[in-house]
């Protein structure tokens, strides 16, 4: 005798399923490296795919391809909700909350039963929600780490650093969260074929859907004909949104080109550390600052001050209020005042600031005499 079978997950909905799984492992692969790049296996996957830069290549492929499934999960929902008239089921409902009281019971021993619940239990919304919050926080933030010197013209410079946190963060979360909740409940617990097949048994509807059976299969909500002029509609709309949709992930990736010029290969990447006593920075000093030949103009530091500051403080919006992309900017200075005081190098905020040891970046060497020179001849 045949068991009767349910159709779960449409070919779209599985096809979906498989590309945000191949991009989400590969983000996971490539970023976390990123974010704690001393670590013996982030130095161990640098140089088994060929350096940093190589990983950031791949990260920035696989957030594309995360934004374009974004984009077809819209249209394959929007389709389902307006077109069809499918109920949005997958919404939270207080009946969520009073099953999860229940479950919670059920587990303690508190509880004889199991509670019963429809199409989607509450924690597959869990999980569904909890992925669309992630992509979002991760597009938005990853906006920021891809494009700071756009960002920081438009917001504050020190919602870079924030955005980093936040970036790295979520990453941690969402891989301990399918290495735990979703592991469990769906490879553990018990093993769900559905995503693989497409289809529920009669019988993983009973364990685990029984109100579905109960009430059945959702009747049809929009006649024939009105789901033709539904259907014209919505590929129109979805048409105008998807335009959109990829000319927004265009800006995004080309916007500037600041996050994708990587330093020199770091030489721990490529050979065994030797640790050494490090030697201190020489300071720069007035006779060095006179044997630099002819005095450096604005437009020999500002490229130099961009290249190395800018991250942060850049735009209106600059960390702190500093703008080091103008010379107007760094002259005014910001929140603390004054960043250089022409013909005094060594009181200036701009030159002694950035060597201080809990400063995030420290410029190199000839860079800072150049500083130091322009500074101590007038800032010209």
């Amino acid at each position: 005798m045949n068991e009767r079978v349910v159709l779960r997950f449409p070919l779209l909905r599985r096809l979906e399923h498989w590309v945000m799984v191949i991009a989400f492992v590969t983000l996971a692969c490539t970023g976390l490296p990123q974010k704690y790049p001393e670590a013996g296996i982030s130095l161990w996957f640098f140089r088994l795919i060929g350096g940093i830069e190589v990983s950031r290549q791949i990260h920035h492929v696989a957030a594309v391809v995360l934004i374009l499934v974004t984009l077809v999960h819209l249209g394959s929902v929007g389709y389902d909700l307006f077109v069809l008239g499918k109920r949005p089921s997958i919404w939270f409902s207080r009946r969520d909350l009073s099953n999860a009281l229940k479950a919670l019971l059920y587990n303690l021993g508190l509880r004889r039963e199991r509670p019963k619940q429809g199409w989607f239990t509450f924690e597959e919304k869990l999980e569904y929600w909890a992925l669309i919050w992630g992509t979002l926080v991760m597009i938005v933030t990853g906006f920021f780490l891809w494009n700071p010197i756009l960002a920081s013209s438009i917001f504050p410079g020190d919602w870079i650093p924030a955005a980093k946190i936040a970036h790295g963060s979520e990453a941690v979360l969402a891989v301990l969260a399918v290495l735990v909740w979703h592991t469990y409940h769906v490879h553990l617990k018990h093993f769900n074929k559905s995503i693989f097949t497409g289809r529920l048994t009669e019988e993983e509807l009973r364990e685990e859907h029984p109100l579905y059976l109960e009430r059945g299969p959702e009747p049809r909500r929009v006649p024939e004909m009105q789901r033709q002029k539904r259907r014209l509609w919505f590929g129109v709309g979805y048409a105008v949104l998807a335009v959109l949709w990829l000319a927004g992930t265009y800006w995004f990736v080309t916007a500037e080109a600041t996050a994708r010029a990587a330093p020199p290969p770091i030489p721990e990447l490529a050979h065994e550390v030797v640790y050494q006593t490090p030697v201190p920075t020489p300071v720069p000093t007035p006779a060095m600052a006179a044997a630099g030949g002819q005095t450096p103009t604005w437009q020999e530091v500002g490229p130099w001050l961009r290249a190395q500051c800018g991250y942060c403080h850049a735009g209106r919006h600059g960390f702190g209020g500093l703008d080091v992309t103008r010379r107007e900017g760094v002259l005014q200075g910001g929140v603390h005042g004054p960043s250089v005081i022409p013909g005094r190098p060594g009181a200036s905020p701009l030159w002694f600031w950035p060597q201080r040891e809990d400063h995030p970046l420290h410029p190199d060497q000839d860079g800072l005499v150049l500083l130091w020179q322009w500074i101590a001849h007038g800032a010209p």
